[in-house]
């Protein structure tokens, strides 16, 4: 008898753990991501103006508030690494030399790869961002989540490696702000549900890669893709190659916003719309393949 209650506390045990772990990776917060919700930043400091020119020895700090989060020393070639879980979307990055130390905001976002160099002007003084690249991972929302990125300085970009590449339901919201904008290799581009929100806006290109829908709304959820407010060259491109570029269902809207040119492809309608929903694409250039 002594062993068969044993048996059945171990089942009830691992039953109770399988369903914490599984908790623990479907999202929360902010991220959208589920358990993989650091994120890293690599750079390299180019080039010191005034003070000693060294690019070695020093330090790069990531403060949220006046809590330093993270920090690195640059290597000989200026190299470093900082890798933490954001809390706040818009940190400071620090950068301490021997007789000098400057800062400015950034934008972040978790589980996101950033790649961000920089000149360091000491005589100015200003920080000089050469490259700023995001390679963030898919993201999955769900609730009141929220991912917020607002910087026309930086490339942001998701490989959906063939998941989605940005999916929105409950109360959830995505606002990309960027220079250019890259969604491929998505199942779907961008799918909302409920009262899910996704917003991209960029200065310069927007290009959105999928094999299902490029974007797909139900329920009264809503999404655009637009121009910033003050574009550079922004153009609009949504792709798929064996459904619908656009497809609205229920009461969702999706509005399509470029400042210059925009192209909507998809294998079955360019745009299919059902239900109360709406697609405002007048100003882009429709090819259906009618499959």
């Amino acid at each position: 008898m002594a062993k068969i209650l044993n048996i059945n506390t171990f089942l009830v045990f691992l039953l109770v753990l399988t369903s914490y772990m599984a908790t623990g990776v479907t999202g929360c917060g902010n991220s959208g991501g589920g358990g993989k919700n650091k994120s890293t930043i690599r750079g390299t400091v180019e080039e010191v103006i005034g003070s000693n020119g060294e690019v070695s020895g020093i330090r790069v700090s990531i403060f949220e508030g006046n809590r330093r989060r993270a920090s690195d020393r640059t290597n000989n070639a200026g190299n470093f690494r900082i890798t933490y879980k954001p809390d706040d979307d818009s940190p400071r990055i620090e950068f301490e030399g021997d007789d000098y130390i400057l800062s400015r905001t950034i934008s972040m976002t978790r589980g996101s790869d950033v790649q961000l160099n920089e000149i360091i002007d000491t005589i100015t003084p200003e920080i000089i961002f050469t490259e700023w690249t995001v390679d963030q991972r898919r993201l999955r929302l769900s609730g009141f989540d929220e991912v917020i990125f607002n910087s026309t300085e930086a490339v942001f970009q998701i490989n959906g490696r063939g998941n989605n590449c940005i999916r929105a339901k409950g109360d959830s919201r995505v606002e990309i702000t960027a220079q250019s904008i890259s969604l491929i290799n998505c199942s779907e581009g961008i799918t909302t549900s409920s009262f899910g929100f996704v917003d991209l806006q960029a200065d310069e290109d927007i290009n959105i890669e999928a094999r299902q829908d490029g974007i797909r709304t139900q329920d009264n959820s809503s999404a655009t893709v637009s121009m910033t407010i003050s574009p550079v060259a922004n153009n609009i491109f949504i792709t798929s190659t064996r459904q619908n570029g656009i497809r609205t269902s229920g009461n969702s809207s999706v509005l399509v916003d470029p400042q210059l040119n925009c192209t909507i492809s998809g294998f079955k309608d360019a745009v299919r719309v059902s239900g109360n929903s709406s697609a405002d694409t007048t100003t882009c250039t429709l090819v259906s393949g009618g499959n």
